[in-house]
């Protein structure tokens, strides 16, 4: 594919899939080609099967075919130019070209087999569906030949029921930090005989330990001073300014961390003090390996913020996104890469809601949030019935607003037709064809902008990376992002993902961090008056489709 692509640059033309797969096969093609492109013949911009049918098989074609014992017998036989009349003598010892109307001559090329006939056999063998990303048998789409396979690995709607009580906050950040210490603890051997805070003691020792991130400030001197806490005790931890490399690590509140150093036991200054000589975040350990499916060719396809119900609702590049995965239209990705789409996953803010921000009335074309759902409801009913389509909430919908959030309530779902709908929490985990995705609709990014200077609004994805590094959806407790206090922390990463997809801030981006795909999932809604007041620019109608056999594959669709 490359080196036909790198010779036809030569000459400004390009080659289709189906003309590079037969070129491949009979690559005496590639070097004719080439060769008329010398001689300065017509081609269109982007060849395909047809074009190398006509222009490079007219004149004598030698054909060898056996003639008694021992002998071949060579048959000639002329193809007439279409483009030429075929009144007047009919040519015979030269091949008559376009090009011979300006007085070049271009002789036959000898050949063993028939050309055209060989392109029409490998043409008709491709339509067939064999080696035709998209096709199946008897035209049938790729990913309909495959059995669905979706599996929840953990979503929060079965242990939500939190009262509001004192005890219920307790019991959230007790889960937190059990449930990341046996992160910590399990992922580095320095912490592997970590101890309780209310236990470290002695002068001068080494200390192991996990904590809670109660405080952190820059003292005078310019050191980093952080307060740490767990349910035996709090210690005061110190990173010298002149360890860089520990400075540079940024750690905020509520975030479980753990700790190597030497403590200094009180003075009656201040108390007992470790002086830190390693920090520890949950983070990814190492590369994380991706796991591949066993179903080859089938695609993912991973978007964001829908936002049926505003005045600002993209409808007519949604249509065509849907076209795309009906294999009717084309994009940045061929119609027929739509016919191998098996699952279809939407990042939150289904719909645009109902006073989500100051005015919002004046944005909507619907202002009933049954009649948006409807909509959004009949706009799914047109994906095909083989794609599985998998729904998480997000702040807009008509779900509670502190994480995390459930699925859509039964009223709502009730109201679309598709056996093929996977209605899911926010944040949820979740598998597809064998592959781990992570889905968070990502509000903790209002709250992220403020705590990491590496996170923007323009760059959200960064915001992804800091989750993965604390392994929390939403590491800082009472910011914008409000979290409930359920009896167990639900927002912990503990399942490490393949792909992680996110959404929110109506962001378009695709990175890899540790060997996980991130997909910052876009949106289908154009600039409203409000994020023109607050300077916040959409990327709308992309997408992130990823190959789920091939582990590096990640590919946007647009519409081109």
């Amino acid at each position: 594919m490359v080196e036909v692509a790198q010779r036809l640059m030569r000459f400004s033309r390009l080659a289709s899939p189906e003309a590079v797969a037969v070129m491949k096969e009979e690559p005496s093609l590639l070097d004719r080609l080439e060769e008329a492109l010398q001689d300065g013949r017509g081609l269109p911009m982007v060849i395909k099967p047809d074009d190398l049918e006509r222009y490079l098989t007219r004149g004598e074609v030698v054909t060898a075919k056996p003639f008694g014992d021992d002998q071949i017998k060579i048959e000639k036989t002329t193809k007439i130019d279409p483009l030429i009349p075929t009144t007047g003598p009919s040519p015979k010892d030269k091949t008559i070209l376009p090009d011979e109307r300006s007085g070049i001559e271009v002789k036959p090329q000898r050949q063993v087999e028939n050309i055209s006939r060989s392109i029409t056999t490998m043409m008709k063998k491709r339509t067939t569906g064999i080696d035709l990303p998209g096709a199946g048998k008897d035209g049938m789409p790729l990913a309909k030949q495959f059995d669905s396979d979706v599996r929840i690995i953990k979503d929060p709607s079965d242990h939500m029921g939190t009262q509001g009580k004192i005890d219920d906050f307790k019991k959230l950040f007790q889960s937190r930090y059990k449930k990341i210490r046996q992160i910590l603890t399990q992922q580095y051997g320095d912490l592997s005989q970590c101890e309780n805070i209310g236990t470290l003691g002695g002068a001068e020792d080494h200390v192991r330990f996990v904590g809670i991130v109660s405080s952190s400030r820059t003292t005078k001197n310019g050191h980093m001073m952080i307060d740490l806490e767990d349910q035996t005790g709090n210690i005061r931890a110190l990173i010298s300014k002149k360890k860089q490399d520990l400075m540079s690590i940024k750690v905020v509140e509520d975030e479980v961390i753990g700790i190597v150093g030497k403590y200094k036991s009180g003075d009656g200054r201040g108390g007992a003090i470790v002086f830190i000589d390693k920090i520890f975040k949950a983070d990814i350990p190492g590369v994380h390996r991706r796991r591949i499916s066993e179903d080859k060719g089938l695609l993912a396809v991973f978007t964001s913020d829908i936002h049926i119900g505003s005045k600002m609702y993209l409808e007519k590049e949604w249509d065509r996104m849907v076209r795309w995965l009906r294999g009717e239209a084309d994009a940045s990705l061929r119609a027929k890469d739509g016919h191998r789409v098996k699952y279809f996953v939407v990042a939150g803010d289904l719909v645009d809601g109902i006073g989500i921000y100051p005015d919002q009335d004046k944005d909507l074309i619907y202002k009933d949030i049954t009649k948006q759902y409807e909509a959004l409801a009949e706009s799914l009913a047109m994906v095909p019935d083989h794609i599985e389509i998998i729904l998480m909430p997000g702040n807009h919908d008509a779900v509670r607003l502190a994480e995390p959030q459930p699925p859509l309530s039964k009223e709502f779902q009730d109201l679309f037709s598709n056996s093929n709908l996977h209605f899911l929490s926010n944040p949820t985990s979740f598998s597809v064809s064998g592959v781990h995705v992570a889905g968070y609709h990502g509000k903790s990014i209002d709250d992220m902008v403020t705590l990491f200077k590496e996170v923007t609004y323009e760059e959200p994805i960064e915001g992804m990376k800091e989750m993965l590094r604390s392994r929390h959806y939403g590491p800082s407790y009472g910011m914008r992002n409000q979290l409930a206090p359920e009896d167990q922390d639900l927002l912990v990463i503990e399942d490490i993902p393949d792909i992680f997809v996110s959404g929110h801030v109506h962001r378009y981006g695709m990175d890899n961090y540790k060997g996980i795909q991130l997909i910052e999932g876009s949106t289908w809604q154009s600039q409203t008056p409000f994020q023109k007041m607050m300077n916040l620019k959409p990327q709308p109608a992309k997408m992130g489709v990823v190959e789920l056999s091939k582990p590096n594959d990640m590919r946007t669709w647009e519409i081109t």
